[in-house]
């Protein structure tokens, strides 16, 4: 039996993109936009690419979806925006991290009062966690320029997505110098004691968790960088913080001055005991 198959088959998608009119919705309705994006089709990746498409894109996921959608559907295409959005096209990436309008869309997203919707949150620190990994010297430019971002992150640290995003700055920046300046700039921003401040009886469980998380990971991360960097490394300026008597002083404080809550206790104590872990051999 001989099977028939042709080999320059045109994609449903490519036949709709040969429409004059085609909108950018009737793609994300297609089943392998996906695939024949990160198959980098020159012609679909050309038409992301446009001004009004890349807005549309950043838009979908820093913008709530109307409430009347069906349910099943209402985050269908946020979902497929994102996904597009961090494909690793270095045509899209380039668009993206080089274009400051499309940066300032999707910071806008970190402007409101919380909470944060989880899923639009969960697409946001995604799209601008794949920004700093590829694009991560225009983008830490960018960030560095707003001064409300640690203030803003540290503001919705009670949705778990900020939290991710917050780590990307420790464990996505490279090289190493650039790295250094980051550090740089989270220490004078006091990131640290202002997360050590979250942990705190005044503050919700959510954001005590968190803040926690954050503070431990970043003891762990910070340590395992200087481990495989060796000598070539400097003192970790965050860790140096984190270790510091006056940080360790003022947890406790925390934790033990006033009011006592099994929250702030329980989560002061995973603070303590990360920094109290044995440093692992190089």
């Amino acid at each position: 039996m001989f099977w028939k198959f042709d080999l320059n088959a045109t994609s449903h998608v490519d036949k709709l993109l040969d429409k004059q009119d085609v909108t950018l919705q009737e793609l994300m309705d297609e089943d392998d936009l996906l695939q024949e994006c990160k198959a980098q089709n020159r012609k679909l990746v050309d038409f992301l690419c446009q001004q009004s498409c890349m807005e549309e894109l950043v838009g979908l996921i820093t913008h709530e979806p109307p409430l009347d959608m069906d349910e099943k559907i209402r985050f269908k295409y946020p979902n497929t925006a994102c996904e597009l959005l961090t494909s690793d096209v270095p045509q899209i990436n380039d668009k993206l991290g080089g274009d400051e309008g499309l940066l300032d869309i999707l910071y806008s997203f970190l402007d409101q009062e919380p909470p944060l919707n989880p899923l639009l949150a969960s697409f946001f620190s995604k799209t601008m966690g794949s920004l700093i990994a590829r694009k991560t010297e225009q983008v830490i430019s960018f960030l560095r320029k707003k001064v409300t971002f640690i203030d803003l992150v540290l503001k919705h640290i009670d949705t778990s997505a900020m939290m991710d995003l917050l780590l990307r700055l420790f464990s996505c920046v490279e090289p190493a110098e650039l790295r250094q300046e980051v550090l740089s700039w989270l220490k004078e921003s006091k990131v640290i004691q202002r997360l050590v401040e979250l942990i705190s009886p005044s503050q919700d469980e959510d954001r005590q968790s968190n803040a926690s998380q954050t503070l431990c990971d970043i003891i762990r991360l910070s340590r395992d960088q200087t481990n495989q960097l060796q000598e070539a490394a400097g003192p970790d300026l965050l860790l140096t913080v984190l270790e510091s008597q006056e940080c360790v002083e003022q947890l406790l404080k925390n934790m033990f001055d006033g009011e006592r809550t099994e929250s702030c206790l329980v989560n002061g104590t995973q603070v303590l005991l990360a920094l109290l872990e044995p440093r692992r051999a190089g």
